[in-house]
Parts: C-alpha cells; structure tokens; sequence
C-alpha cells in the first residue's frame, strides 16, 4: 500500500498542485516539493527533488505538474529508477503502473481539469504491477 505521496509543481502546476493536496481525501503522508507560488521557476529543480523522495522511502510514488506535463515526465525519465507517465486520465494512469510500473505521474495544468484529477491520483494510488512475465520483462529492458 501507498505510504507517501511526493507532489511538486512549477508554476504553470501550481494551482491545481494546491487542488491536488487540499482535495485530495485519503489517508496519506502527502510531501510538498513545491514550488510555492506562480513565480516562474525550473520544473527540472522539483522534479528532482520529488523524485529523490520517491527513490528513498518505500511505499512512496510521485505527482509532478506543470503546464502540459512533458517537461516533468522528461525530467523525472532522466531519474535513474524513475518511471514517470504523463497522462490525462484514470485509465492511462492505472495501465501506466500494472504494465509499466510507474511510480511517479505526471499532469499537464493544461490538459486536464479539477473535476477529474482527484479520482485519477486516487487510481493511481491504488494500481499495482501486474507480475507477469511480459511485463517483467518489458520493464526489465527499461531499465537497461
């Protein structure tokens, strides 16, 4: 089960970051990476912050957000056992982890919306790898 939850955002993410972690209903240690305002920033210096989280504390997965999601997916990929997604819906976040094992999802601030994010993080949360032998292999070749 899910312990932690690793958040961070740039400042196009910030406002639906702050959504995330006031609406989000679960029993969680949720860890804010920042940042704390729209000031403009580097998402690259919180997405490695949050994934540094993520790599050090078991049951721990990630959120990164900016404003499409790409630029954090790119910055959390180049994260040595990082396996980031970005994604714009509940099943693309749940086939991400059972076939992917993806431990950190990405948001673009842009492409998605308040009404449907909650229950995407919560799918998320709650998906596990499918221990299959294709799939073990497939991730196996990933971290190659």
């Amino acid at each position: 089960m899910i312990q932690n939850l690793a958040i961070a955002s740039d400042h196009a993410g910030y406002k639906l970051k702050n959504y995330i972690v006031n609406n989000l209903k679960r029993e969680i240690n949720i860890k804010d990476f920042g940042t704390n305002n729209e000031e403009s920033c580097d998402f690259p210096d919180f997405a490695k912050e949050a994934c540094d989280f993520v790599l050090n504390n078991e049951s721990s997965r990630g959120l990164l957000i900016c404003g499409s999601g790409v630029g954090m997916s790119i910055a959390a990929n180049k994260i040595k056992g990082i396996r980031a997604s970005n994604v714009v819906d509940k099943d693309t976040a749940v086939q991400s982890v059972e076939h992917n094992d993806v431990n950190v999802l990405c948001f673009g601030a842009n492409n998605i919306n308040e009404e449907n994010v909650i229950n995407i993080v919560e799918s998320f949360l709650d998906a596990t790898l499918i221990k299959e032998e294709r799939y073990l292999r497939r991730i196996s070749k990933l971290e190659d």
